[in-house]
This record gives structure tokens, sequence and C-alpha cells, in this order.
């Protein structure tokens, strides 16, 4: 991040990405395989990693559904990245209430689509301002596309304050 309150990217880091729907793989996983997959695309965006015992709880909790005869499908591998990122900021119910609202509006796929592509479209904007995303034709969106988007741009915020921090704490210590 710059000293402009935007977030840069390393020259040498690929620009932040999530998959789309059609590109989560479409064979059943096992648990190990799930968590591998979904802290590979959320350890480089967030810095962190879920681990099994967070999984359980969230298909215990019916955050996630759970799987059938302990195997895992996209809709498991899906719901597990888009809770990964909301976990820092938002409750587990508020996440859960979120999910529910898109799963009432479509199916898990184009929601979760809807998700990456607002994302990915703001992620791709390196460099550029948070405070002047693109704007989203709010009278044109529905409701749940409001939320998504929003959701988005408190993560894309999270992560520029966590960038400011770290930048910050070589400098206080030595004020100390």
């Amino acid at each position: 991040m710059d000293g402009g309150g935007t977030v840069s990217q390393d020259k040498d880091q690929s620009p932040v990405r999530l998959p789309l729907w059609e590109e989560l793989p479409t064979f059943s996983l096992h648990l190990d395989q799930l968590l591998t997959l979904t802290n590979q695309y959320l350890e480089p965006i967030i810095g962190d990693q879920l681990t099994k015992t967070m999984l359980h709880n969230y298909f215990k909790a019916k955050i996630l559904l759970p799987p059938v005869n302990k195997r895992y499908e996209r809709i498991q591998l899906a719901g597990a990245i888009v809770v990964g990122l909301l976990k820092n900021i938002f409750s587990l119910a508020e996440i859960q209430h979120g999910l529910a609202a898109i799963l009432e509006d479509g199916s898990p796929k184009y929601g979760y689509n809807n998700f990456v592509r607002l994302f990915n479209e703001q992620a791709a904007q390196a460099g550029a301002p948070l405070t002047k995303p693109r704007p989203l034709v709010i009278k044109a969106a529905k409701p749940v596309t409001v939320m998504q988007y929003d959701a988005v741009q408190s993560i894309l915020f999270w992560l520029s304050a966590r960038k400011r921090l770290a930048q910050l704490r070589p400098r206080h210590a030595h004020d100390s």
C-alpha cells in the first residue's frame, strides 16, 4: 500500500483473484483437500488460513452446508472461501444471514459467482484509491447484490487497514 491510502501489489505478485464456480473442482473432495484448496485461495489474500476445527464449526453451526458421506463438493469449497474472507469482518451469525439471503435470491452458483466477480473487479483495481471504488449501479442492482458489494468493500478496506498497520509497526516500535 502506498502512503495515499491505496492498495498496491508487489511487482512480482500476480493479481489477487478468486476462482469462479466453473473453475472449482468438479470431483468430490476429502476434508484435507477442501482445506488445502480453500487455503490456497485465501492465504495470499488474507495472510491467514482456515483450520479443520474452523471448518467443522462452520458445518456444525450450519453456516456451510454439511458434506454428504464425508465428501465435499463445489458448494462447500465456495462457501469456505467466502466465509474465510468474511470471518474477520462479520460475525458468524451475520455471515449465515447473508448466505441465506443469497440462497433465497438464487442458486449457490449464481450467488458465489456474483460475489467473486465483484471481488475480482475491485481487487484488480490495486493502486486505485479504495475510497473511490467502481460504483455499483444501485438503482439497477438487487438488494442482495448491493449487500455483496458492501461486503467486498469491507474486505478490501480491512485489508488496506491491515497493510497500513503493518507499515506502522516498525516505526512505532522504534519510538518506544
